[in-house]
């Protein structure tokens, strides 16, 4: 259940249990967490995602006005030799603290020794606090779980004055506490800075991560001494790694980036070090991208993918559409770590090398650290998620109900079946009843943010047709051709200049077979014959597919409530029966096409020519019926979207 705190409440008047949905994380940041604890202890050099250590069933969602905040055990310039476990009181009811950290520590060190860990959940400009016994959460059912509703746990409230007093304690427990079990529990676990030394030094000579963590074991005095387990040893050396280049790697992004920018002093590159001069971010555009975004800024896709797998350092696209529908790198970058400063260091730095001038729109996937460094840095920009990513968690979220295929059918049906937004309100309402989901926080989530995802809510802004991160997704793909998972920097800087080559090469071919062949027009208005002259031989080809189309549309009668053909304010109104199959959700439906004769303004419920920048076939429909010879060049130009729509 939620929790629900009036300003007059004490917190030792609550009942608090922890809800699953408030604490449930997302299903690749479980499977990444798993794998980083539990994974394989083999000799090879094996590489990790996760950077510390971190707790599988650890909290990552945030509700609303609440911090639900992960337990990190303190760091201190303890010794290698371990923790010493000095007798510690436990905090106990009616205590004062200078700060909420010193109860938290005091907490903390009461659990370590006595074999707990703790959560804490601090509310927003809050007087009350709550530390817990991280099995309190409500248990979950449908698989293994270290969640017991277990009742141990302390309240706290600031007084006036800033002192924390703790309000309320429940020290009984109901499961076993075993001490010595505190060293595998993710809260007590720590490598402090004379270990960081050692296994930092014995990598970079070379000694494999097994002997590296025995021999540190060994002069701490055993296994049980280090203060963590041999996981959190990996996963250290391999953040470290990260920031360390292979030989020649430095030499080789030095080299290449200066040969770029003598033969041509357009090229734009920025290299991020670290307080200890160690490689954290790159950002390179070449002149060409430079000079596509003047006129290719409106829709603008970025993902990031593990190309140089052997470092582990994410590759970042900017990718944009050009004239002919192809995918145009506008930027790369190689990020480390990928966290909100890195991404927000990314697009100012971008945004400054194309002039200062933001894209009319991005799409992205949902990542939190990219989604706060839009929010901060691209405010005159559109921010879009990735619909392709939301429907692929659709199998994991959707798991447990009993008509398991058939309602997620139904919810791509809503997604991208709904032509209006009352529809899909509609729809969406009808679907969690149905289905008894009408408390499930991802869902509602989705629907808190329905504006940046949901199709029927974002068709009016010019996309490019896109839905997706597709083409960034297409442009890692076509850097997989050059280089290999293993490859180091050094490779991966020579073999882009070899990529990008071959790609500005498919372009000018692009323009050569526009320039030097005229496709034949399918019908004898003079309109298609407008588009052929100005459109390019792809984007042509892609108008005749809605030509084509025209043999499914007829025009019908009024809707109820509606006139047809009835001209009001000067505009006319028609109806048009679809019975082309785009999609597997919507085999018919009847759009309503809005004509006005004074300035030739046409406009579909479809909203096709604003987000692919295409008149729709519908609208070529009233065309034929009106004999409408001619189109006004608005409809015609593909580089002045916003001057073109009604």
């Amino acid at each position: 259940m939620e929790i629900n705190i009036e300003e007059e409440m004490h917190l030792d008047d609550m009942d608090v249990h922890f809800n699953d949905e408030h604490f449930n994380t997302d299903v690749q940041s479980r499977a990444a967490m798993m794998h980083t604890l539990f994974g394989s202890d083999s000799d090879d050099e094996s590489h990790f995602q996760n950077d510390g250590c971190n707790d599988d069933d650890g909290l990552q969602n945030l509700d609303d006005g609440l911090d639900n905040v992960p337990v990190e055990a303190p760091m201190s310039n303890d010794d290698v030799n371990g923790q010493e476990n000095v007798h510690f009181e436990a905090p106990q009811q009616g205590m004062i603290y200078d700060s909420f950290d010193s109860i938290f520590n005091a907490y903390q060190e009461y659990a370590r020794q006595t074999g707990f860990s703790v959560l804490k959940r601090v509310l927003k400009n809050s007087k009350y606090a709550l530390m817990a016994c991280d099995k309190s959460r409500v248990p979950i059912t449908q698989k293994s779980s270290k969640r017991i509703g277990c009742p141990a746990r302390l309240n706290a409230i600031r007084k006036d004055d800033g002192f924390w007093v703790i309000s309320k304690t429940i020290m009984e427990h109901n499961h076993d506490l075993d001490p010595t079990m505190s060293i595998l529990m993710p809260a007590h676990r720590k490598i402090d800075v004379h270990m960081k030394r050692l296994l930092e030094a014995n990598d970079i000579a070379d000694i494999r991560p097994s002997k590296n963590i025995r021999l540190c074991e060994m002069q701490a005095g055993g296994p049980d001494k280090i203060g963590c387990i041999p996981r959190d040893c990996r996963n250290f050396i391999d953040d470290r790694r990260r920031f360390r280049l292979g030989v020649g790697d430095a030499e080789a992004i030095r080299k290449l980036f200066a040969r770029l920018q003598h033969r041509d002093r357009n090229f734009f590159h920025l290299i991020d070090i670290d307080d200890e001069g160690r490689l954290r971010n790159v950002l390179w555009i070449h002149p060409r991208s430079r000079a596509a975004y003047e006129y290719f800024n409106d829709v603008v896709s970025f993902d990031t993918t593990y190309l140089v797998n052997r470092y582990e350092m994410p590759f970042g696209a900017f990718v944009g559409v050009n004239h002919h529908g192809q995918s145009i790198l506008l930027g790369c970058a190689l990020l480390t770590p990928e966290t909100i400063d890195s991404f927000k260091w990314l697009f100012e730095n971008w945004i400054e090398a194309m002039g200062g001038v933001h894209p009319k729109a991005i799409i992205t996937d949902q990542c939190e650290s990219i989604k706060g460094a839009v929010r901060d840095v691209l405010q005159n920009t559109f921010h879009r998620y990735c619909l392709w990513h939301i429907m692929s968690k659709l199998p994991q979220r959707f798991k447990g109900l009993a008509e398991y295929n058939r309602a997620i059918s139904e919810f791509k049906g809503i997604v991208y079946d709904s032509i209006t937004i009352s529809n899909f309100e509609t729809r969406w309402n009808d679907f969690l009843v149905k289905y008894g989901m009408q408390s499930n926080t991802w869902l509602q989530g989705l629907y808190d943010e329905k504006e940046k995802w949901v199709p029927v809510y974002l068709r009016h802004i010019f996309w490019a047709g896109m839905l997706s991160t597709q083409r960034s997704e297409g442009m890692h793909a076509y850097f997989d051709d050059y280089m290999h998972s293993r490859c180091s920097l050094k490779e991966f800087m020579e073999q882009y200049e070899v990529a990008i080559g071959k790609k500005i090469q498919k372009e000018f071919i692009a323009d050569f077979e526009s320039k030097n062949k005229v496709k034949k027009c399918k019908t004898h208005y003079h309109w298609e014959k407008q588009f052929r002259d100005a459109f390019t031989n792809n984007m042509f080809l892609k108008f005749q597919e809605e030509i084509d189309r025209m043999v499914y549309c007829h025009i019908v009668p009024a809707l109820e409530n509606d006139d047809d053909g009835v001209v009001e304010d000067g505009v006319q109104k028609f109806y048009v029966l679809d019975r082309s199959l785009r999609n597997n959700f919507r085999p018919e439906f009847t759009y309503k096409v809005e004509y006005r004769a004074d300035g030739e303004y046409l406009n579909c419920q479809c909203h096709e020519f604003e987000f692919r920048g295409l008149l729709c076939c519908h609208i070529l429909t009233v065309m034929t019926m009106k004999d409408i010879r001619t189109i006004n060049e608005r409809y015609v130009h593909i580089d002045s979207m916003e001057e073109r729509c009604v």
